[in-house]
């Protein structure tokens, strides 16, 4: 699956970031980086409230690569119809 070059952040996690320290959310924020890139996952045995934050935000993260992935297919199906009925129209001025 082709990835996107990143993922959005949305603003009605704010009242769960603002809970978070700076330490934490700078935690949080290169983890879900490094997630999106390397498909690693942290290891916050020593934060749980990272450890939330993160799965909570993670489901954000795998929800951007799914619609990306929905919208390279739909683009994708939809530039080969536009090919085909080219190739189709082509085909027809051709044979007339």
């Amino acid at each position: 699956m082709k990835k996107p070059k990143g993922f959005f952040t949305y603003f009605h996690h704010s009242p769960m970031i603002n809970h978070l320290t700076d330490e934490q959310v700078g935690r949080v924020f290169k983890a879900l980086l490094k997630y999106g890139d390397e498909d690693v996952e942290p290891d916050f045995d020593d934060d749980h409230t990272c450890a939330l934050a993160f799965i909570i935000l993670k489901g954000e993260v795998d929800y951007n690569f799914e619609r990306y992935a929905e919208t390279c297919e739909s683009r994708s199906k939809a530039a080969k119809e536009r090919e085909a009925k080219k190739r189709e129209r082509a085909h027809d001025e051709e044979s007339h």
